[in-house]
């Protein structure tokens, strides 16, 4: 299933004196931005019509300054001038559409990022913004022998967020976030002598991606008291995953670091002894039991800037790293630069890391945390960190299991880079 909209950012520099005098613009060359967008949707459809994207209307439009600073921002289309005058300097937009729900059927969530752009004098440039389905998409289907022959049947799927129940009849299509997904079907058939027999079965998506459609097929016989899952994925050329029916959840791909492995704990986004180039950065803690080298592993900032690690950097368990945009960042003992390949907005961004692959088609997903999300502390000067007594996945993900660092590190900033962090009171 490819499913994207594109929205058409049109620059036009314009050569003259800014007088305004406020955080947004300062005097000097200016240029003017227009914003014109447009929708062109495909898709590549499986067994059913998938929901039709948002409003384009209805879209937030964000720009930042090329080091992450929010700019100005519009909730919807409708409040946005038609052009804006901006200083000469580097740029990106971000786009996202209002509905980003940890799962509700019906409820795509579109979210695209440009590339960093240039305003400048006498130029005019157009810059696309290509928001993509963020959603991971799953629909349920059963077996005419399953229907045939139970009395009644549903099929919950959750996260550690929120989940969703496809009753026996539900054909919608259910919008996750894209965490590790639980299945279980619960059944329910009578015997001959009028006895009700319920059962349960279980199954897992450990590793689901953004942008794609999974469809979960559930075939049971009653005779043979068998079950099984059967998910494939909707794509440009479809894949199917077979998932073993059992007591317990699925256990990870062979090979790839298991979701929650990983966490990422501090988030240095809006550093003020240093500028944003200079000093911003975030931790990542293994939580494992074992060593985890961190070499080709990639760092995600949202869906549209990636890295992969290109240093071998051997992660003891309960030990941390920190990955800063420039070397100044700190003084943490292990520590990787990856440059002007991640950004990190003041207000918020989805960061993640997945296993090894390449950056357009990342490995399974290792850990997300979305650090603008509901609850979360925004830090000036400081980091935010989560709550030492939190360092596993469910609690990570939490606004509430974050706080801004009370202690000092050594550029005269809060925080706490490569070692524990402060409790949260």
């Amino acid at each position: 299933m490819k499913k994207q909209t594109l929205i058409l950012v049109f620059l036009f520099p314009l050569f003259m004196i800014s007088c305004q005098k406020d955080e947004i613009l300062s005097k000097g060359v200016t240029g003017k931005l227009f914003i014109d967008i447009t929708s062109a949707i495909h898709v590549k459809e499986l067994n059913s019509h998938l929901k039709a994207a948002p409003e384009m209307e209805d879209f937030k439009v964000t720009i930042f300054q090329g080091d992450g600073t929010e700019v100005m921002s519009y909730d919807s289309t409708s409040v946005r001038p038609d052009t804006i005058e901006l200083p000469v300097g580097e740029y990106y937009v971000e786009a996202h559409s209002d509905n980003n729900l940890p799962a509700a059927f019906e409820n795509p969530f579109y979210y695209g990022t440009s590339e960093i752009f240039t305003i400048s004098s006498n130029s005019q440039q157009s810059v696309p913004v290509n928001c993509i389905l963020a959603n991971t998409i799953v629909t349920v289907s059963y077996s005419a022998e399953l229907t045939g022959g139970f009395s009644d049947y549903a099929t919950t799927v959750w996260s550690v967020l929120d989940s969703l129940v496809f009753a026996s009849a539900e054909t919608r299509m259910g919008y996750f976030q894209t965490l590790p997904l639980e299945i279980r079907v619960d059944l329910r058939y009578q015997k001959p002598d009028g006895t009700d027999v319920s059962k349960s079965l279980h199954g897992s998506i450990p590793f689901p991606l953004a942008n794609r459609h999974y469809e979960i097929f559930v075939d049971a016989s009653i005779n043979e008291g068998m079950a099984a899952f059967q998910i494939s994925m909707d794509s440009a050329e479809v894949l199917v995953e077979e998932i073993e029916i059992r007591d317990s959840p699925g256990i990870p791909t062979v090979g790839a670091l298991g979701y929650g492995d990983l966490l990422i704990t501090e988030i240095m986004a809006n550093p003020t002894a240093l500028s944003d180039t200079e000093g911003e950065w975030f931790e990542i803690y293994n939580n494992s039991d074992e060593s985890i080298d961190l070499q080709n592993l990639i760092l995600g900032r949202d869906d549209a800037n990636r890295h992969t690690i290109t240093d071998p950097i051997v992660l003891l368990p309960g030990s941390y790293a920190v990955f800063e945009r420039n070397d100044t960042a700190s003084t943490a003992p292990l520590s990787y630069t990856y440059g002007s390949a991640l950004l990190l907005p003041n207000t918020g961004a989805v960061l993640s890391i997945f296993n090894e692959g390449t950056e357009t088609e990342p490995g399974p997903l290792i850990f997300s945390v979305d650090y603008g999300g509901a609850n979360f502390p925004e830090g000036s000067g400081a980091s935010i960190c989560l709550n030492p007594n939190q360092l596993n996945a469910p609690d990570a993900i939490l606004g509430g299991s974050w706080c801004i660092s009370t202690s000092s590190f050594n550029t005269g900033d809060l925080g706490t880079p490569g070692s524990v962090n402060d409790v949260c009171l």
